[in-house]
């Protein structure tokens, strides 16, 4: 039932593009037809599948005649659509390229103002002002509008395309677009602290480190943070790590600086490496209880390895940084697990402002 009514979804959505934007329908079969991708021949077979006969044959009869042979050439060659949902996303998101391609002339200075745009200032720029959201998506050329799409979720993605969509022409009416794109680069540019900040993060105490990324999620983009923490990664980031990533890193680390660390940890973190180091039983298990147990026998060196928590965990950190850069398996790890630690700091800032 669910496959059925997203189908019908679709089919409305191709409709209504279809009934709007002929011109752009016909550009974007055209492409489809001549880019031979996987996804584009899959494309045309769920035209197929889901448009009416009658407007098949529109759509063929629209297409000059070397088109015409590629159509009839193509379908057939892709017997089943295994992810529609998948391939509704890449649709629309070629569509999106086939109308805005087709843009007027507006004037030079708002074109001015998009080339100073990175991707995520799209992103940021259409949370900020929404209304003008459509209008400077269809300034932007295909390839930026594919490299923002990629950025984005399902759900934010698909905003964007209907507000693309439904959003004026530029030029066609009045318009706050070029007054807040100087508002919004101002502020931008404003923020030059930023880059500064991202050196700091390279040295900065592990317990500052929390507030410093929070703060920099204001001003800069994520997948620049991101790159970041990959290099530089922080120390809740590690916690966040699979134990596979960890065990990696433990295995290389020498085994009394390891013991000294596990004894100055809470009992939670310390649970955390203890069971990514080594299988219960194992004699490399046996190995760290043997030098945990020396350790915590003697009171004085007990009392010092405590009151060292802060350092010997920076000293672990800096021994996983510099280990991670020639590990392409622990630097992916890191990297996914930034994605859920940002994604929790993101939803925190915004619970925070809206209380």
């Amino acid at each position: 039932m669910a496959a059925e009514l997203n189908s019908i979804k679709d089919l409305e959505y191709l409709m209504e593009f279809k009934l709007k934007y002929p011109d752009a329908m016909k550009d974007f079969i055209r492409h489809q037809l001549n880019s031979n991708t996987k996804d584009s021949v899959a494309t045309l077979e769920y035209f197929r599948t889901l448009l009416p006969s009658e407007e098949i044959a529109s759509l063929v009869g629209s297409l000059n005649d070397h088109d015409r042979l590629k159509w009839k050439a193509t379908i057939g060659t892709e017997k089943a659509i295994i992810d529609p949902s998948r391939l509704m996303t890449y649709i629309k998101g070629e569509m999106m390229k086939a109308f805005i391609a087709s843009k007027p002339l507006v004037d030079p200075e708002l074109l001015e103002l998009t080339l100073k745009l990175k991707v995520h200032d799209v992103t940021r720029f259409g949370e900020k002002y929404p209304d003008d959201c459509g209008e400077l998506l269809n300034l932007l050329n295909p390839a930026f509008i594919s490299k923002v799409l990629d950025k984005l979720d399902i759900n934010l993605a698909e905003k964007f395309l209907n507000a693309a969509l439904e959003g004026g022409m530029p030029g066609n009416k009045p318009s706050s677009l070029q007054s807040n794109l100087k508002k919004y680069l101002n502020i931008s540019q404003k923020n030059s602290m930023a880059s500064k900040l991202i050196k700091v993060l390279e040295a900065v105490e592990p317990d500052k480190e929390k507030m410093i990324y929070a703060q920099m999620l204001k001003v800069s983009s994520t997948d620049d943070l991101i790159e970041t923490a990959v290099k530089n990664c922080p120390l809740e980031v590690v916690w966040l790590l699979p134990k596979t990533a960890l065990n990696e890193v433990l295995q290389a680390y020498p085994l009394q600086k390891k013991a000294r660390l596990l004894v100055s940890l809470e009992s939670e973190i310390k649970t955390i490496l203890v069971e990514a180091s080594s299988s219960e039983g194992s004699s490399a298990r046996q190995m760290i209880d043997m030098e945990v147990k020396q350790i915590e026998e003697n009171p004085q060196e007990l009392r010092r390895c405590q009151a060292q928590t802060a350092l010997l965990t920076l000293e672990f950190l800096k021994f996983l940084r510099l280990h991670s850069q020639s590990n392409e398996q622990i630097l992916s790890d890191i990297r996914l697990a930034c994605h859920i630690w940002f994604s929790q700091l993101s939803q925190h800032s915004s619970t925070a402002m809206a209380a």
